[in-house]
């Protein structure tokens, strides 16, 4: 895997799919809230995971078409469940991820960047005890922007220069692409890029691949 011919000087990560998987959490909570009210659908977590990294509005109108309409209190019965179940069971995290992003952030300054609501962000910090090792973090639920906007933003507040965001579905590599800003494509996550951006396969070779010659 070859090197870039610049710098990075900021590591971007998506959350869900790169840094852990709160899937069977989120569908856990999805179900309570149709039980609630009185609907006989059933969310699977692989469900979940093919719309992970969209809005959570946009979640919900692809594996319930119609029925917000239909039910007025969809969007709030559902929000509140999964709140309920991600606070209890939170989610997994990928191998490495945790250790890793401590390494990195002697390197880097780091970032965290989703399509998440604001509560699921502050969530999945309170599970990961990143907040030390974080330069800054932003998600829909907080500034009700497209990922390409929260990472112009992040360029601009932080006055980064050569930033990556790392992700793991098309959504995140067309995010990049429309802020210029590099892209690293994580494998072991939810989707599949369209392009041929670099890749990694697992958060060692990101470790390797972002410290060349400076792992123990």
């Amino acid at each position: 895997m070859l090197r870039p011919n610049f710098d990075f000087d900021a590591l971007i990560f998506d959350i869900d799919g790169t840094l852990w998987n709160a899937s069977p959490a989120s569908a856990k909570g999805w179900n309570l809230g149709l039980a609630q009210l009185g609907t006989n659908r059933i969310i699977s977590p692989e469900q979940v995971e093919r719309v992970a990294g969209q809005p959570y509005e946009q979640c919900i109108d692809i594996l319930l078409p119609g029925i917000r309409e239909k039910i007025p209190k969809l969007l709030d019965t559902l929000n509140d469940c999964e709140t309920e179940v991600v606070r209890c069971e939170g989610g997994k995290f990928f191998d490495g991820v945790l250790a890793g992003i401590r390494q990195l952030a002697g390197e880097y300054k780091i970032f965290l960047l989703s399509n998440c609501q604001d509560w699921y962000l502050n969530l999945f910090l309170d599970f990961s005890r990143l907040r030390p090792w974080l330069s800054g973090f932003d998600c829909h639920g907080l500034s009700g922007l497209p990922k390409h906007e929260m990472l112009l933003n992040l360029k601009d507040h932080h006055s980064l220069n050569d930033p990556v965001y790392i992700g793991d579905t098309a959504g995140d590599e067309m995010a990049a692409k429309l802020a210029n800003v590099a892209f690293i494509y994580a494998s072991w996550g939810f989707g599949k890029p369209e392009g041929k951006p670099i890749t990694v396969n697992n958060f060692g070779e990101l470790l390797a691949y972002l410290t060349p010659g400076k792992l123990k």
